[in-house]
């Protein structure tokens, strides 16, 4: 069974997409980069432990912030 932290692009890989991320980002617009950026940040916070996985709808919505 794999976990969570078994995800993971072989290193030839994952440097070609870190590449053409890096090369794609010079021609986004501001607001273009700030979204990819959000969406790069809301994969994270999905990867929270804890996070429910029955809203797979969770990564295009706001995140609650409830501390109760």
């Amino acid at each position: 069974m794999h976990g969570p932290t078994d995800r993971r692009l072989d290193d030839e890989s994952f440097a070609a997409l870190k590449a053409e991320v890096l090369r794609a980002a010079v021609e986004l617009s501001d607001d273009q980069l700030l979204d990819l950026t959000d969406a790069m940040h809301v994969i994270m916070r999905l990867r929270r432990p804890g996070r429910p996985i029955r809203h797979p709808d969770g990564w295009v919505t706001d995140e609650l912030r409830s501390f109760a």
